[in-house]
């Protein structure tokens, strides 16, 4: 049901029946499966280089609500994050551009994810051997530049010795339950559960 075969970089059910497609050039798409052939365009990202690549994650809302209440939060290969709620996606919720440097990997590893227990709070990964935690609470459309709370960056110093290249975190993961436990993987085959700290003045 794909459109042009475009090459998919997420996929995540919002309900027993509709799926959220994200394209690797930045298209969000809905489709129903009980409808193969149907697939509706939800929204395109901002203006970018072909070479750009994005990904998502979702964000379930509480018990009780409509599944297309979801938060969606879209990574660019270029740090620029925007988040949408499905309910409304004719214009962004946020904007924002996180301060990494380009992903070594030609953003093979690219991962964002919401904090389940946490709300508002999202992680990202992929450019380099750490993790940055962001609270966007208070995130608007501007796309200005967003500070991370915390950074993860025991695969930088934890890494094997003997080897002159600088893990890349290729994946990470919320606790379900514990609010600031994460789980990380790094290239160097490095695995690592960590909790982060609220920095003082944000208590």
């Amino acid at each position: 049901a794909s459109r042009g075969s475009e090459e998919l970089s997420g996929l995540a059910f919002l309900d027993c029946n509709t799926l959220l497609l994200c394209c690797t050039k930045g298209r969000l798409c809905v489709a129903d499966i009980r409808q193969p052939q149907s697939l509706v365009e939800a929204m395109s990202m901002p203006s970018a280089p072909c070479s750009e690549q994005w990904c998502m994650g979702t964000r379930h809302g509480a018990q009780g609500l409509e599944p297309s209440s979801q938060l969606v939060a879209c990574l660019s290969s270029r740090g620029l994050l925007t988040l949408t709620d499905l309910r409304k996606t004719s214009e962004f919720l946020a904007l924002a551009k996180a301060r990494v440097p380009s992903p070594g990997s030609g953003a093979e590893f690219l991962c964002v994810s919401w904090a389940p227990a946490l709300e508002g709070y999202l992680a990202i990964s992929g450019f380099d051997g750490t993790v940055h935690v962001y609270d966007t609470q208070s995130w608007d459309s501007s796309g200005r530049g967003a500070e991370p709370v915390f950074v993860h960056k025991g695969h930088v110093f934890g890494g094997a010795g003997g080897s002159r290249d600088l893990p890349l975190v290729t994946v990470h993961s919320w606790h379900l339950q514990k609010p600031r436990t994460l789980l990380s993987a790094a290239s160097d085959g490095s695995l690592h559960v960590w909790d982060w700290v609220q920095p003082c003045g944000k208590c």
